[in-house]
């Protein structure tokens, strides 16, 4: 992938830990610092993928603990602090979780912090873990998530009753900053509103917005206007929403050919250039999704609130590339003037996204989603999946796999398609589509039975709280069924900060 050849800031700063990222809920709290990378956070996933290269990924509970602790509890989850748990998932047998208590042990101590049955904790009902924080299989359709974030100063320990089957953990750690471990009396109630707001923008006023509003008709790619800036500034400043509302009915053909593409600081070639349907959530056509940062729905205005900083210009355009037809859109960006000020010890990225595809992908190695040399953060991903035939099915046996910084295992390795989405169990996951705020499986089309196991084609999205930093390289990618055995028809954005090269 093409590194960005930019002027770039050196920044840091100072939030709930010292000199680094903000943690835990306060991380929320500000979502305008999404652009300030720091060099002392790292992003780990645990999970209980075979670790032999089977496909034992739960299924029996070979890999589904870390070890059993004399007194007969399953350590899920083990780690010194400074850190943060910020997701926890697992599937139950059916829709239910028969496993049960869970328990939580903060910095060494020998009695657990916290402790309740497993389908309490995810019922919505037990205090602090209420919705929408935590899901149960009916509402992250298979899968039981949790997304109330868990610092710990020192340590944290999660053991279970018994074995879970699949699941996995999404955390970072920390360095040189102290922060508060989490206690059951943990006030959630703003990041509660904040979930309870997707739609609106989820940052906190960041000074006189500018708004930039237009209507914009496109025609066919060749004819005389297939282009239509939608914002051209001059200076620094930060691009706080875009939102665009389509004054047509789009099919997906034309979500996949309209492009958003924004040239920073006086490029010539665009530093994101994405088609608009995948950009917005949804890689199937028009979907309701309503994510944290983006959505859109048949009703309303596409909505974007990636923060979008740049250092002396910014142009964003819509470009139409499809031959076959045009369309009107209104459209309105929002911008405040000013470069983020310089925080020591943190850089400021800019914002990209990057849109591939493999149709279909039949080699026997992964599908990648973004493969990058440079200083960065991934924060988010979208993911389309077409089966190639109605009867080639099982292709959501692929693993997630993220390497970082040039290691030579992946420090992501997941247990499914349906997994890494929060869902579960196949059928009953393609049969019911979700959107909740970090993560979300909007839309499936074509489902059929094939010999007692559904097939269709789906997309998904997830977001990364914190980001996964990485210093020198990323490369995010999945297997297409277990062992890439599986062709399929893939397709992806993904999101991200990225360092630019110094002039």
């Amino acid at each position: 992938m093409r590194r960005m050849a930019l002027v770039g800031l050196a920044v840091v700063g100072m939030c709930q830990v010292v000199r680094g990222q903000a943690v835990g809920a306060a991380y929320y709290e500000n979502l305008g610092d999404l652009p300030y990378l720091y060099g002392n956070v790292s992003s780990h996933y645990l999970s209980s993928y075979d670790r032999t290269g089977g496909n034992d990924d739960g299924f029996r509970g070979t890999y589904s603990q870390l070890y059993v602790q004399d007194n007969g509890e399953h350590v899920i989850f083990e780690e010194k602090g400074p850190g943060c748990v910020y997701n926890l998932w697992f599937t139950g047998s059916g829709i239910d979780l028969h496993w049960g208590k869970i328990r939580l042990y903060f910095d060494g101590e020998k009695q657990a912090r916290f402790e309740c049955e497993a389908r309490e904790l995810f019922s919505g009902s037990r205090k602090p873990f209420v919705y929408p924080l935590v899901g149960h299989s009916r509402i992250s359709s298979g899968g039981f998530s949790c997304a109330a974030p868990m610092p710990f100063a020192k340590a944290l320990k999660i053991t279970t009753e018994k074995t879970v089957g699949f699941y996995n953990v999404y955390y970072q750690l920390y360095k040189d900053v102290q922060i508060e471990s989490w206690t059951p009396r943990w006030d959630y109630s703003s990041l509660i509103t904040l979930f309870e707001r997707c739609g609106s923008d989820p940052k906190p006023a960041q000074g006189e917005v500018r708004l930039v509003s237009t209507e914009v008709q496109l025609d066919r790619a060749g004819r005389q206007m297939p282009q239509a800036d939608l914002l051209t500034v001059e200076g620094g400043g930060v691009v706080q929403y875009v939102r665009i509302n389509p004054l047509f009915r789009p099919d997906t053909y034309a979500l996949d050919h309209f492009q958003l593409r924004v040239y920073y600081d006086g490029q010539d070639d665009p530093g994101i250039d994405v088609p608009i349907g995948p950009f917005f959530g949804s890689g199937l056509g028009e979907a309701d999704v309503r994510g944290l940062f983006v959505g859109m729905s048949s009703s309303g205005a596409y909505y974007c609130y990636w923060p979008m900083p740049f250092a002396k210009g910014l142009r964003i355009a819509l470009t139409n590339t499809s031959y076959q037809a045009g369309g009107t859109f209104y459209c309105e960006v929002g911008y405040t003037q000013g470069f983020p000020a310089a925080r020591a010890g943190a850089k400021v990225g800019y914002f990209g996204a990057t849109y591939n595809r493999a149709w279909p992908i039949v080699e026997p190695e992964d599908y990648v989603l973004l493969d990058y040399a440079g200083d960065g953060a991934v924060v988010g991903q979208v993911m389309t999946v077409q089966p190639v035939m109605p009867d080639i099915k099982r292709w959501w046996e692929g693993d997630m796999r993220i390497y970082i910084d040039g290691e030579d295992e992946p420090r992501f390795h997941g247990t499914g398609h349906e997994d890494e989405y929060q869902g579960g169990w196949s059928t009953f996951w393609l049969e019911n589509p979700y959107s909740l705020p970090l993560f979300g499986e909007p839309k499936t089309e074509n489902l059929i039975d094939v010999f007692g196991q559904v097939n269709g084609s789906t997309t998904v999205y997830r977001f990364w709280p914190g980001g996964i930093r990485f210093g020198k390289s990323i490369r995010v990618s999945t297997e297409h069924g277990h062992a890439n055995d599986t062709p399929a028809n893939y397709s992806s954005l993904a999101y991200y900060y990225l360092v630019p090269d110094q002039e």
